[in-house]
């Protein structure tokens, strides 16, 4: 893949590749822009075309003995700093100071944290490019050992940051980046990119607007049906919540638990993975399904949930809906007086997101967001 094929982005991959054409790369990169629209992409892109040895053209050849190593995450000089798992392989949910900066009362750590490792000077490389995404699980303590470097960098180090929640990072590490802002895709150029994937022109037309400019899920849903269904489930479930009784709707918290379920069991099963039983359940029950996988699922769950209340608040206000598949249930449950609940229904669903990021309880997130949507929304 090259940085002209990110879809719907043509301003970006401008202003990337007449860096790298005239040799004007800056020390830090702020990849802004919503989710799924391709950030992630485009900082492995640019990572590979800096150490390119193909140079002149401000993209990367994909071919070159740079490019491969790239492409297959084992190029010497380019790291990727995220939550991931550390070192006992628990599952990280911030970039820790540790993973920045060598604490002096630790053994000595391998792989060198990202600012010991990038004094010394590249192994095979022109650069040494560090890719820290998502940058907003940056701690406080972590954000501030890494301004030490944005403020002195050595001349070979370039960095990514990459984030869709800029406002939560240090305002002094923002500004010592060069943001580069990502925008929602026009749905006719994910329509094309999905004919060109072997869709039917219908299916392609559908996802499209479906997707609401976020090519990442268009893909993913083309590639995963069972995407299709879970968003159906959910948006269902938001526009029952008004109808249904008090004890079914505080059955919501399962259902969302269960439809993160659908999600996790569809992708190991795609994959190949083994699912990582919750400890205490049963090995051989069909759903069982670990803490893990549902934490990877359940952000996008809330996201579709998001999604309805915000057509709920466009209702007043003639724009383009997310969902416009279900204009007349949206229609049925929009009220004029109903705008601030929607907006309390959108805040309390992000700070159950938010909650889970944090790795809060799933069981204690989800019942608490149920009891303040049933309440706004009930």
């Amino acid at each position: 893949m090259r940085l002209e094929d990110l879809v719907g982005q043509e301003r970006t991959v401008s202003v990337l590749r007449n860096a790298l054409c005239r040799e004007r790369v800056a020390h830090a990169y702020l990849f802004t822009g919503p989710e799924s629209v391709g950030k992630s992409t485009a900082a492995a892109l640019f990572a590979q075309a800096l150490n390119c040895e193909d140079t002149g053209h401000g993209l990367p050849c994909g071919a070159c003995r740079s490019c491969r190593l790239t492409s297959g995450g084992r190029h010497p000089d380019v790291r990727v700093v995220g939550i991931g798992s550390d070192a006992e392989g628990r599952r990280r949910t911030e970039i820790s100071i540790d993973q920045i900066r060598q604490n002096p009362r630790k053994p000595r750590q391998a792989p060198l944290p990202l600012i010991q490792d990038a004094y010394l000077k590249p192994a095979i490389g022109r650069h040494k490019v560090y890719v820290i995404s998502p940058a907003d699980r940056l701690t406080a303590e972590a954000g501030n050992a890494l301004l030490k470097l944005l403020e002195e960098p050595p001349p070979h180090v370039v960095l990514l940051l990459v984030t869709s929640e800029p406002s939560t990072l240090l305002p002094t590490v923002v500004s010592r980046c060069q943001e580069v802002v990502f925008q929602l895709a026009g749905s006719g150029a994910i329509e094309n990119h999905l004919i060109g994937l072997g869709l039917s022109e219908a299916a392609a037309a559908s996802l499209a607007r479906l997707s609401g400019g976020r090519i990442a899920w268009a893909i993913r849903a083309a590639e995963r049906p069972e995407v299709l269904r879970v968003r159906d489930a959910l948006l269902n479930l938001c526009a029952a919540i008004g109808e249904r009784s008090v004890p079914e709707s505080l059955r919501l918290a399962e259902d969302i638990k269960w439809q993160a379920a659908e999600l996790a069991r569809a992708r190991i099963s795609h994959g190949g993975e083994e699912l990582a039983v919750e400890a205490g359940s049963d090995p051989q029950e069909e759903h069982a399904v670990g803490d893990r996988e549902l934490r990877e699922e359940l952000p996008w769950c809330l996201d579709i949930m998001v999604s309805w209340y915000r057509d709920l608040l466009a209702g007043g206000q003639d724009a383009p809906l997310l969902n416009p598949d279900y204009e007349q249930a949206l229609t049925r449950q929009y009220r004029p007086h109903f705008t601030a609940r929607a907006e309390c229904a959108v805040e309390s669903i992000l700070e159950a997101k938010h909650a889970l990021q944090r790795n809060a309880n799933i069981d204690i997130a989800l019942e608490s967001l149920t009891l303040s949507l049933v309440a706004w929304c009930g």
